[in-house]
């Protein structure tokens, strides 16, 4: 993950550390943390001001001293921020962040797995760092919510289908399981690599 959220947006490189970081021995590390809670945040939401206020209140609600403990902080921010991500996207489309709304998802791809769509970790890895920062985002913005959350959980962060359907279950109150996991993430995989055919057509 800190190859791909390694380069974040100006607006984002600006953003001072929380006021709970600050003066602590370990904030150099912690900034680079934060910064990478901020590109989840604005992954997922597609709002970096909205990403900022996230991450400000993930790391206010964990009660840790970051500076005693900076490895067990930063995990914990991270955990925090996802659930509250989730949480705000599943308000946001209630209809939507239901288990049902993957029925008919799938896609062109029989796996979940990046090279099954024609994608390898670099390729993913330069759309959501490098120059294509912009395009990556227009598309992600294409996708449904739950596309969207789930290729971000899978892709992104690199969590197992069983812990991404642990996550949706508890930020939604609807059971999700793996197979629902999986159909949204193939589908988002699949609108991925239709993209970049695209993107490379036009070149």
């Amino acid at each position: 993950m800190r190859e791909m959220l390694a380069n974040p947006s100006p607006q984002i490189q600006s953003q001072p550390l929380p006021a709970e970081l600050v003066d602590c021995n370990e904030s150099v590390q912690l900034e680079a943390e934060v910064r990478e809670l901020f590109q989840t945040a604005a992954l997922m939401l597609g709002d970096e001001t909205a990403a900022l206020e996230l991450v400000e209140q993930s790391v206010a609600a964990v009660e840790m001293d970051p500076c005693a403990d900076g490895a067990a902080a930063r995990v914990s921010y991270g955990r925090e921020l996802v659930q509250r991500a989730l949480g705000r996207v599943a308000a946001q489309y209630p209809d939507q962040m239901q288990p049902a709304a993957t029925i008919d998802l799938g896609g062109c791809v029989e796996t979940d797995d990046l090279g099954a769509a024609g994608i390898t970790r670099q390729q993913l890895e330069e759309l959501l760092s490098g120059s294509s920062r912009q395009r990556m985002r227009q598309w992600l913005e294409s996708l449904g919510p739950v596309e969207r959350s789930v290729f971000v959980l899978r892709a992104v962060l690199g969590r197992s289908s069983a812990d991404a359907a642990s996550l949706l279950s508890n930020t939604t109150s609807a059971t999700w399981n793996e197979t629902h996991v999986g159909g949204a993430y193939r589908s988002a995989l699949c609108s991925l690599a239709s993209a970049l055919v695209h993107s490379a057509a036009r070149h």
